[in-house]
């Protein structure tokens, strides 16, 4: 299976593509890159990202790990699971997956939603996680920000806007798109130039958009109210690393998960907004690997004393 414009795919330090394949969890075809050797680490991607999101991190991992990234159902190359409630969904397919891919215990890193999902496996299927890391993850609030529903369509202003056919509608989506990722998603947008334009490009179609905005509404029901309080009955080492300036999700939750895990090992990066792994990779991959090559007790730091 060829990776599309859209889709550049993942690679190791050589440049050289990652093997992947489509496999069937649950009745949905999932986009899988599975390579290298040792103790598996799963990276879930955010909400409209896919596998790719994680590849400024992904070759170092390769060294001493088998690594495992999918592009979570319903974006990317995956299929759409056609689900009201993608959370519910997401609770039996975690364990089904790994059980396709015959891992029975893994380190496993969320960012954004899938740090949301990583949570919620962690709660519910302990046995599975031998290691918990979150990067800027959704939920941990007591609901959504009022830009969410903005952002998704709560309600019926989008669907009408999509239903009337334009030659001009591409255009309008990749423009707002745009404004909005430009506004929210990164500290400096202008070092992020090409990130924001893969993000625009993968949903400025019409139909792309449309199932960007349904997948989001169902994520909306990601914010229990209680995932936060719910955390403290995680008893594996956590990591969690934020920007200081994250326009999605707040970085105060930072604070409040590292107040109520004090055992964990919590970084907020300055001059950094709600992609750590992409904007600082650096820093974030040498956090990352003090962390999960350590065989000892998991502390609280600060990414300013690092």
């Amino acid at each position: 299976m060829g990776s599309s414009p859209r889709h550049p795919g993942l690679h190791d330090a050589k440049g050289r593509e990652l093997p992947h394949r489509l496999v069937e969890v649950n009745g949905v075809a999932t986009y899988v890159v599975d390579a290298g050797h040792g103790p598996p680490v799963v990276l879930i991607h955010g909400y409209g990202d896919t596998a790719d999101g994680w590849r400024r991190v992904v070759p170092g991992l390769l060294d001493g790990h088998r690594v495992i990234a999918i592009d979570l159902p319903p974006f990317g190359r995956s299929g759409d699971p056609q689900v009201r409630r993608l959370i519910d969904f997401y609770k039996p397919y975690f364990p089904a997956l790994l059980e396709r891919l015959e891992i029975d215990r893994a380190t496993v890193i969320g960012h954004s939603l899938g740090g949301a999902i990583a949570l919620h496996l962690t709660l519910e299927q302990p046995q599975l996680v031998e290691r918990l890391g979150l990067v800027a993850p959704a939920g941990l609030g007591k609901s959504p920000p009022w830009w969410w529903y903005a952002l998704t369509g709560y309600g019926t202003a989008w669907k009408m806007a999509l239903s009337v056919p334009s030659p001009l509608t591409p255009i309008l989506i990749r423009e707002g798109l745009t404004r909005f990722l430009d506004w929210r998603l990164f500290h400096d947008p202008r070092q992020m130039r090409k990130s924001i334009d893969h993000l625009v490009s993968m949903h400025s179609a019409p139909r792309d958009f449309d199932r960007l905005l349904a997948a989001g509404r169902c994520c909306i029901d990601s914010y229990t109210g209680t995932l936060l309080e719910d955390s403290s009955a995680i008893e594996v080492p956590l990591w969690m690393v934020w920007g200081k300036h994250d326009g999605l999700v707040p970085a105060y939750h930072a604070t409040a998960f590292g107040e109520l895990h004090p055992d964990a090992r919590v970084h907020i990066f300055d001059d950094c907004g709600h992609y750590p792994q992409i904007e600082l990779p650096a820093r974030f991959n040498a956090l990352l690997h003090e962390w999960i090559d350590d065989k000892g007790e998991a502390r609280l730091e600060s990414a300013r004393a690092a």
